[in-house]
C-alpha cells in the first residue's frame, strides 16, 4: 500500500454550493438515522440483557458476577458497556436505556464521521452519498436501539479508519486511542485492530526513508492498543483466571460455514457491490476502508450464528462499506475536477436513488426490519416477560434453568439462574463448547428447581433447541412436571416458554 492518497480521493475543492448540498446531505442522513431509531425504538434484543445483569450485579456490589453470591465469570464480552452500565446504575438510571442512547449516539457520530471526515479521502459527493447510505440503513438503526455495543464499536473503528486513511496517515494518537477501546468493546477487537495498522503502517516500515517516521507513528498505533489489550488480560487473569470471554469458546467454530456471511451479503446487496466497485478505484490510503470488512468476512466463517439479526457482525464495518460506495457512485457519474451545477445535479439524484433502494426495497428495508423487529417483541419478548412475571411468584430463593439467558434472568426478581447453554458458566473455561445432552446433564446435577424451556408449540412440548429437548427428556424422567406456559403473542409466534418444576 502506498501513502498517496486514492485517485478517486482527491478532487478539487468543491464550490459553495456543492458543499452545501453535501451538508444538507449529511443533516438529512442524521435526521434518516433518527427516525428510523425511533419506528425500531421497540426492539431490544435478549443479549442485551446479559450485559444489564452484570452491570447491576457489579452496580450493588457482587462483583462481575453472573448470580448474586456465584463465582465470577465473564458472560459478557463486552466489559467497557457493562462499566458504563454500572456507572449509569449507580447514578439511578436504567443500565439498558444507557446502551441504547450510547447506541443512537455513536449511529449519529458514523454518520458525521463519513459525511464529515470521509470528505478528506473520498471528496464530498461521495461522502455525502456514503452518510446517508449510513443514515438509511435499517439494521444499523434497529442496533443503535438494541442495547448491545455494535454501533460504539462501529464509531470506534470508523473513527481509527478514516484517520488512519487520510494521506499521511493522519493523528496516530487519535487513531491509537481509538483502536485502544476496540478490545474492552469486541473479543475480537485487537485481531481487526492489527489487520488496519498492519495495512497502515506496513509499507512505511518496509522502507528506509520512511521507517524511522513509521515507527514514531507504531509508538501509538501499535504500543497503545497492545497495551490496552495487556491491561484487559491482566484483568481478566486476576477476576476471572483466563483470558478469553466465553462467547469466544461458545461461538467460535461452532457454526456452519458461511451462514453469517451468506445473510449479511443478501441484507446489503446493493451497498456491498458498491463497496467491492469502490475498492477497486481506490488506492493508496483509501483502500484501507476495505480492511476492517475483509477481516470481517473471514471471521464470521464458521461463527455460531448467534444474536446476529439484521446482521449484527457487519455493522461494524458498515460505515466503510458505505463510503466505499460512495466512491463508486462518485466515479460512475464522473465527478472530478470542480463540482459545479450539473454535477451535483446528478449526485443528488443518483443518491435519492440508492438511498431510497437501500431505505425500501429488499431484506434491510425499513419495513422489513420494523416487521422483523415488532414480531420479535411481540412473540418472543412477550413470553419472556411472562414467564419472568411467573418466576418472581416462586419463593426467593428458587433455582431455575433457561437456555436464552437475557431477558428472564434480568427480570425474574434476584432469583439465582443456570444458564442452560452454560454461555454464563465458568465451567465452559475447562471444558469447550458441549454437545446437548452432555449440557443437559450438568444442568440438572446443579439441581434447578424450574426448567424455562423453549417449546415452538404452546398445546404440547416441541424443544425449540436441542439441550432444551435432552433437559424435557431427562426433566420428566426425574419428576419435573408442568406448572406454567408463557406464550409470544402472534400468530406466527412458534416461541413459547415451558416452565416444569420439581
Amino acid at each position: 500500500m502506498t501513502t498517496t492518497t486514492a485517485r478517486t480521493a482527491a478532487p478539487a475543492a468543491p464550490t459553495r454550493r456543492g458543499t452545501r448540498w453535501a451538508d444538507l446531505a449529511v443533516a438529512g442522513a442524521c435526521l434518516v438515522h433518527l427516525w428510523l431509531c425511533w419506528r425500531l425504538r421497540g426492539f431490544v434484543t435478549d443479549d442485551s440483557w446479559i450485559s444489564v445483569r452484570y452491570a447491576e450485579n457489579l452496580a450493588a456490589g457482587h462483583g462481575f458476577v453472573w448470580n448474586p453470591g456465584g463465582p465470577a465469570v465473564e458472560g459478557a464480552s463486552n466489559p467497557l458497556l457493562v462499566g458504563l452500565e454500572a456507572l449509569a446504575a449507580l447514578a439511578g438510571l436504567p443500565a439498558l436505556r444507557t446502551a441504547r442512547v450510547l447506541g443512537v449516539v455513536a449511529g449519529v457520530t458514523c454518520v458525521l464521521l463519513v459525511g464529515l471526515r470521509g470528505r478528506v479521502l473520498a471528496g464530498a459527493p461521495a461522502a455525502a452519498v456514503g452518510a446517508l447510505l449510513v443514515g438509511c440503513s435499517a439494521p444499523f438503526a434497529a442496533w443503535a436501539v438494541g442495547g448491545l455495543e455494535t454501533l460504539l464499536v462501529a464509531a470506534v473503528l470508523t473513527t481509527a479508519v478514516l484517520e488512519l486513511a487520510r494521506p499521511r496517515g493522519g493523528s496516530a494518537a487519535l487513531a491509537g486511542g481509538a483502536l485502544a477501546l476496540l478490545p474492552w468493546l469486541r473479543p475480537e477487537g485487537l485481531v481487526v485492530a492489527a489487520a488496519v495498522v498492519a495495512c497502515s503502517e506496513g509499507p512505511g516500515l518496509l522502507r528506509s526513508a520512511t521507517r524511522r517516521a513509521a515507527l514514531r507513528r507504531c509508538a501509538w498505533v501499535v504500543a497503545v492498543p497492545v497495551a490496552s489489550q495487556a491491561v484487559l488480560e491482566a484483568g481478566r487473569l486476576l477476576v476471572h483466571g483466563h483470558l478469553l470471554p466465553n462467547s469466544v469458546l461458545y461461538k467460535s467454530g461452532t457454526g456452519e460455514g458461511a451462514t453469517v456471511l451468506v445473510k449479511f451479503l443478501e441484507q446489503g446487496a446493493l451497498v456491498v457491490v458498491l463497496a467491492a466497485a469502490g475498492t477497486a478505484l481506490a488506492t493508496g490510503r483509501a483502500r484501507l476502508l476495505a480492511v476492517a470488512p475483509l477481516v470481517h468476512a473471514v471471521g464470521s466463517l464458521g461463527t455460531l450464528d448467534s444474536a446476529n439479526g439484521y446482521s449484527r457482525f457487519f455493522m461494524p464495518v458498515w460505515p466503510q462499506l458505505a463510503l466505499l460506495a460512495g466512491v463508486a457512485v462518485a466515479a460512475l457519474l464522473a465527478l472530478r475536477g470542480r463540482w459545479g451545477r450539473p454535477a451535483a445535479a446528478a449526485t443528488s439524484a443518483a443518491t435519492a436513488a440508492v438511498s431510497a433502494a437501500l431505505l425500501l426495497a429488499g431484506p434491510g428495508a425499513e419495513r422489513a426490519v420494523r416487521s422483523s423487529a415488532q414480531e420479535y417483541t411481540a412473540c418472543k419478548v412477550a413470553a419472556r416477560e411472562g414467564v419472568a412475571a411467573w418466576l418472581r411468584t416462586t419463593p426467593p430463593g428458587t433455582v431455575f434453568a433457561v437456555s436464552d439467558a437475557g431477558l428472564v434472568p434480568a427480570r425474574a426478581g434476584g432469583r439465582t439462574a443456570v444458564d442452560s447453554f452454560l454461555l454464563n458458566d465458568p465451567l465452559i473455561q475447562e471444558t469447550g463448547p458441549l454437545p446437548s445432552a452432555q449440557r443437559a446433564r450438568i444442568v440438572l446435577e446443579r439441581g434447578p428447581d424450574v426448567l424455562v424451556l423453549v417449546s415452538r408449540e404452546a398445546g404440547r412440548f416441541v424443544a425449540g433447541y436441542p439441550t432444551d429437548a435432552r433437559l424435557h427428556e431427562l426433566g420428566t424422567a426425574s419428576g419435573y412436571r408442568l406448572q406454567h406456559v408463557s406464550s409470544g403473542r402472534g400468530a406466527g409466534c412458534r416461541y413459547h416458554l415451558t416452565a416444569l418444576a420439581r
